[in-house]
């Protein structure tokens, strides 16, 4: 029943939120979001993907030979090619993946016309790509026979999974007409419509957004049929993506060229950002489900998937049980923890056993990321291990296993004073690579502070520390020779905004443009789509190798960083039955969005507009939310659906605080409209 409460009855009474929101909801509108100016739904001009399963190029890049009316075929009209070695190179205006068509009007009798494939235009050529890690330096080139009118259709086997640029070309000496050409797009599988997104974002950042969309459709491109992966040993000649990697509709892998493969520590970025751009946690969940269907009787988890099926790796070890956490979170199955369990408690014991003297995991599996790491007491491996122990507490109680629950918190415990005691640097401000060592690494310093075993003060001297490795295009990783830190990248930013402040959040933000922006508006990259990785200024090349993979979904990052940390919506609860909205607004003055949850959508807005700060938000009734309104280093009052219920010194109800830096109202369910103003 809806009814009216004055002010001066809920401080008397210190009614809960909950009963506010019965009294006072206000539905808020996405589609009504502050700045957007652009029609009801402004952000979806940034979606790059396809609204339908065929694609087709937007241009043409660039011919050689003799080729008349190059343009012609991109309207459905002849292009005509002409003798051996003549070609026209078309191009998609972004990255895409699938089975390619051509249609040939005509021809001068039987003749052989050549395909090649490829991401960035410095590898351009009538060869395609390396994309197989066998010994050829590139794929080679798909033959066409065309014999009169003929249609063409790329071979299952020859599934290009990534490439922007298409190269024609003649490889025998008559001349062909081509009238079209054609993509059957095969990413997302399990979609209909590919350009259907779960949630959004939008902000009053033009390049932040494009990042948002570019990151989104990374992993989109990442998201295929588990009977398309890389065939492993790789074949004698062109490639084979017919590898079967894994079951049900659709997989998480951490590259649309190559690998195809499930690596597990691609999955501790690529969950979250398929969570927050798609709702996609099946996927997650099958790429999971693979990798412990091949645990071996140690315990051991694979360092990637079939087929490659490769182990070594303690840090790849730990990431599969620290993304099973992530599966969880979003989607509160403890059906399938159950089912996985047993392995899950074997994998911890397997880590457990090389737990030295000091309390500390000594790794003997030196696979890693990007180089082969030293044994011995690494960094990031023991704040996955801390991250598993620290979680997998909390599963250990979904399965009413009380006693394990509470003997991992303390190992957790135990293992969090370890790594402070050995690897924490108070000179710099951040842990050291290794104990005793002058290496201070971008991901094992980052992850510790995502993942919060850093406290508050160790968080923000680390995000200051990092900024220090900062170049012009990138932050570098000092574990990694001062290259680019992409994957590491995607840790930090996220880093940043759980550091928190107002230091940390405009270096969130700053280094997305920097990085992000670099990768996204380089020529020789896909304009749509982040990168594996790349080097510095200064090294010769961006890539050095048409091997590298330019939609990797590790480099997905900051689609979590602005939908969890600018926007501020995070889901805290398992299944999100409860949520934070507590926006990070660093330079920005607007920013809207949605995450979905197992109860339904959370929509939320905020703007900022003459010091007064104005957010709604829009949630399901059976979900509980914290919304955190930023003071702006200055004292605030806080009215929620008109009624105060902080007048810049103390609560006027029950669940509302301050740290200083935000208002916290908390107890939220259903519509609200939240503002703020100086005291």
């Amino acid at each position: 029943m809806y009814h009216s409460v004055t002010r001066r009855r809920i401080a008397a009474l210190t009614l809960g939120m909950s009963a506010l929101i019965a009294a006072q909801a206000v539905p808020a509108s996405a589609s009504s979001g502050h700045g957007s100016g652009h029609g009801s739904a402004p952000w979806k001009r940034y979606i790059l993907s396809p609204s339908s399963r065929t694609v087709r190029p937007v241009a043409v890049y660039n011919t050689s030979g003799d080729v008349t009316n190059p343009s012609a075929v991109l309207k459905g009209h002849k292009t005509t090619l002409s003798g051996a070695g003549s070609y026209v190179t078309l191009d998609f205006g972004k990255e895409v993946g699938g089975l390619t068509t051509l249609h040939f009007s005509g021809s001068d009798g039987a003749q052989q016309v050549g395909l090649a494939f490829n991401e960035s235009s410095a590898y351009v050529t009538t060869d395609s790509d390396a994309s197989t890690g066998g010994p050829r330096s590139r794929d080679g080139a798909l033959t066409a026979d065309v014999d009169g009118r003929t249609t063409y259709t790329t071979p299952e086997k020859y599934l290009r999974g990534g490439f922007r640029y298409l190269t024609i070309f003649m490889q025998s000496a008559g001349s062909v007409d081509l009238d079209g050409v054609s993509l059957h797009y095969t990413p997302a599988p399990q979609l209909k419509d590919p350009s259907k997104y779960a949630n959004y974002f939008y902000s009053s950042d033009d390049l932040l957004n494009r990042i948002w969309y570019a990151g989104a459709y990374t992993v989109q491109l990442n998201t295929i049929s588990p009977k398309t992966g890389r065939v492993w040993e790789a074949p004698a000649a062109l490639w084979d993506n017919t590898g079967d990697i894994g079951s049900g509709t659709s997989i998480l892998v951490d590259g649309a060229k190559r690998d195809r493969t499930v690596w597990p520590g691609d999955l501790g970025v690529e969950i979250p950002t398929a969570y927050a751009a798609f709702d996609d946690t099946a996927s997650a969940r099958n790429s999971l489900d693979v990798i412990y269907q091949h645990q071996r009787d140690t315990g051991e988890l694979p360092y990637a998937g079939p087929e490659l099926n490769k182990y070594g790796s303690d840090t790849y070890h730990l990431w599969t049980l620290a993304a099973s956490w992530d599966y969880y979170k979003y989607t509160g199955d403890t059906r399938w923890v159950s089912g996985i369990w047993d392995q899950y408690k074997k994998a911890v014991d397997y880590s457990s056993a090389k737990v030295d003297a000091k309390g500390l995991l000594s790794i003997t599996g030196t696979s890693d990321s990007v180089r082969i790491l030293a044994k011995g007491e690494n960094l990031i491996a023991n704040v996955l291990l801390w991250r598993v122990l620290d979680t997998g507490s909390q599963l250990a109680r979904t399965q009413g296993d009380t006693a394990l629950a509470a003997s991992y918190a303390q190992r957790a415990a135990a293992l969090r004073t370890a790594i402070n005691a050995n690897f924490w640097d108070d000179a710099a401000g951040a842990y050291t690579f290794y104990p005793g060592n002058t290496i201070h690494p971008q991901d094992g310093n980052s992850l510790a502070v995502w993942y919060g075993l850093a406290d508050q003060e160790q968080a923000r001297r680390i995000s200051a520390e990092l900024k220090g490795n900062w170049n012009e295009v990138a932050s570098t990783a000092p574990e990694n020779k001062g290259n680019p830190g992409v994957f590491s990248g995607s840790m930090e930013v996220n880093a940043h905004f759980a550091a928190g402040g107002q230091a940390a959040d405009q270096a969130g933000v700053d280094i997305i443009r920097r990085e992000w922006g670099y990768m996204l508006g380089n020529p020789q990259g896909t304009g749509s789509t982040f990168w594996e990785s790349y080097r510095n200024p200064g090294d010769g090349c961006v890539f050095c190798s048409s091997y590298t993979s330019l939609a990797h979904a590790w480099a997905t990052g900051p689609v979590t960083a602005l939908t969890f940390g600018v926007l501020g919506l995070n889901p805290t609860g398992t299944g999100g039955r409860s949520f934070d909205f507590v926006p990070h607004i660093a330079d920005l003055t607007f920013a809207q969005g949605r995450i979905t949850t197992t109860l339904g959508a959370v929509e939320g807005s905020w703007k900022v507009a003459k010091g007064a700060y104005t957010a709604k938000l829009k949630a399901p009734r059976a979900a509980t939310g914290r919304a955190g309104v930023p003071t702006f280093g200055t004292r605030i009052k806080v009215r929620v659906d008109g009624h105060l219920v902080w007048d810049g010194t103390r609560a006027l109800m029950k669940g509302v605080r301050t740290d200083g830096e935000y208002v916290y109202v908390d107890g939220l369910h259903g519509d609200h409209t939240i503002r703020s103003e100086r005291a």
